[in-house]
């Protein structure tokens, strides 16, 4: 059986726009952004990718039409071939939200096959068509990869359909549904709220809030969220906007305006930010602990369960997964590696597939990250022949050498491009579209900031080990979730002033353990550079510069390099270096 999943909500954005009143940002506080597609066959995961890699427009909901053609095209099939197609969101239960035209055509799930045939062509039969409500795609997506025989699985982000955090009971072959909570208790709004107010940009750059929380004090606002955050009985919470507000316009106009009328004005910039706002980050960061710990705490005695799987927005937050990972709360934890929305793609299709009777199994997901395009050595010269103007090609003769070769330069303290292999499903880069550099280097954070990813100072750079070197410069509890880049973990003492290049300002660090096994090549890179400076660890940050999505091909790759400072970008076994200094993009 074929079988293709989806997700986003074409036209949501343009819909918000018809607003004569919005504000800037506001169009991008609506459900369906992050759109990609998943293809299965026979069970089997072949390919999955979010459409953002190929239109070149982040966070994208619109109708993922390239990524649909890249999961066909990874197959050799045709649209035509497929038996069903499932998409993360079911509105279809609400009805009665479609009174009006305006709703109808973003959210009524008879518009989707509208969609196929003005989109690709296809003439979709309901009878093909199969609507996943959102959290039972998300956590689909982290359920049947995880390897659990039965789990607790918890889906947390800033809206379903109706709810924001759903608890799931995965065992005999089911999901479950324990509990849910609705939009008016949203933790992942509650946190996007926060972001907005210090000057970032809902529904993409939370994870900037994580980065600035441990420069903050929680003390000061610690009051503030206490009372807007109830703790209840049974894993409950309510949380109390209204408190704050009798406005209720759309986009919580009112709570940001109480924001930054009674608790702290906003900031002038976002890029330097003063301490007071550092403190609200923590402030905000440390709430949204106490209530996930308070609600996994409960399910876990309710249940029994001692394993987890987490999905949803709020599960890319790495600081709350370290700790929970630390806790021993769980036995083992698995993080979907594309939690977002994104993810919802391969959940619906998992999920749709298993109701069809298809048998799966973690094995068919065994590649999981690893579903993007991968491009030939031919491919990959050609690239470089047709755009090598004023760059430097040399064939190394294999992937090996150019893993040795790249270990050199940065061990010299160059800052290289590394595009290898399948790109990844999801927002972290893991060795194959990454910029690469030497952690040891004191300088390290502010060159790659200033000169290549041209974002704001105070986010850290990741540290990619070697996993069975792992233990000697980080303090751990070892976990899958540390695979794919999704917890923090403390870098031991005696190494956090020799690791300058990944260590944040609390001690911490969002480790990639590398395994030789998964990820064989980039290991190997790994090792090289570790018998030249004696550790086993590089910088790792995604291949892209600021604003841009994760580089998809070598005409991007290519592209992206001329115009900043890297040193080197290795294309397979190919090596470019530049006749003349690039000059930075503004």
């Amino acid at each position: 059986m074929i079988v293709l999943g989806y997700s986003g909500l074409d036209g949501s954005v343009a819909y918000a726009l018809e607003d004569p009143g919005l504000r800037p940002g506001e169009e991008r506080m609506v459900q369906g952004l992050d759109s990609a597609a998943a293809l299965l066959v026979d069970g089997r995961v072949v390919a999955a990718a979010a459409e953002e890699r190929f239109s070149f427009e982040k966070h994208t909901g619109a109708f993922p039409r390239l990524a649909i053609g890249y999961c066909l095209g990874q197959a050799g099939l045709r649209a035509a071939d497929i038996d069903l197609v499932a998409h993360g969101f079911d509105y279809g239960r609400y009805g009665a939200l479609f009174a009006e035209d305006r709703f109808r055509r973003i959210f009524d799930p008879a518009r989707q096959p509208e969609l196929w045939q003005d989109r690709l062509g296809v003439s979709l039969a309901s009878t093909r068509f199969r609507p996943v409500s959102h959290h039972l795609a998300h956590a689909a997506s982290a359920w049947h990869p995880s390897g659990f025989d039965e789990a607790l699985c918890v889906v947390c982000d800033g809206m379903g359909e109706v709810e924001s955090l759903s608890v799931f009971a995965a065992r005999d072959g089911k999901l479950e549904r324990l509990d849910q909570f609705g939009i008016r208790d949203s933790l992942g709004i509650l946190y996007g709220l926060v972001t907005v107010h210090l000057g970032f940009t809902f529904n993409a750059d939370e994870y900037k809030v994580m980065g600035l929380a441990p420069y903050g004090n929680p003390d000061r606002f610690r009051p503030f969220f206490q009372s807007i955050v109830e703790l209840q009985a049974e894993g409950r919470y309510a949380l109390r906007l209204d408190r704050l507000t009798t406005d209720r316009s759309p986009h919580w106009r009112g709570v940001l305006d109480h924001l930054a009328q009674h608790v702290l004005p906003r900031p002038e910039g976002a890029d330097t930010l003063p301490q007071v706002h550092c403190d609200f980050a923590a402030a905000a960061q440390e709430c949204l602990e106490r209530v996930l710990f308070h609600v996994l705490g409960y399910w876990r005695r309710r249940t029994g369960l001692r394993r987890l799987c987490m999905a949803g927005g709020v599960a890319l937050n790495c600081t709350f997964n370290g700790k929970l990972i630390h806790s021993g709360l769980f036995d083992r934890v698995y993080v979907q590696p594309a939690a977002g929305d994104d993810g919802t793609a391969l959940g619906a299709a998992l999920h749709a597939a298993y109701q069809a009777g298809e048998r799966l199994s973690p094995a068919n997901c065994g590649e999981l990250p690893f579903y993007g395009p991968a491009y030939s050595d031919a491919a990959m010269a050609e690239a470089a022949r047709t755009l090598g103007a004023g760059l430097t090609v040399t064939d190394l003769g294999s992937v090996e050498a150019a893993a040795d070769d790249a270990a050199q330069a940065l061990h010299r303290g160059a800052i290289v491009a590394w595009f290898q292999g399948r790109m990844e499903y999801g927002p972290r880069a893991l060795g194959s579209r990454s910029i690469l550099a030497n952690p040891l280097e004191p300088d390290i954070k502010e060159r790659l900031n200033a000169v290549v990813k041209l974002r704001e100072a105070f986010r850290p750079f990741a540290p990619a080990v070697a996993v069975e070197r792992a233990s000697q410069y980080f303090d751990f509890v070892p976990s899958a979730t540390f695979d794919t880049m999704l917890a923090t973990c403390l870098v031991r003492a005696p190494w956090r002033a020799r690791l300058p290049g990944v260590t944040h300002v609390d001690g911490s660090a969002r480790m990639q353990t590398v395994d030789p096994g998964r990820n064989p090549l980039f290991h190997r890179l790994i090792t090289a550079f570790g018998v030249l400076s004696g550790v086993h660890c590089v910088v790792n940050t995604s291949f892209n510069l600021r604003g841009q999505p994760m580089i998809v091909s070598p005409e991007v790759a290519i592209d992206t390099f001329r115009r900043v400072r890297l040193d080197r970008l290795y294309l397979g076994r190919l090596r470019l270096t530049k006749d003349e200094p690039a000059k930075d993009v503004p």
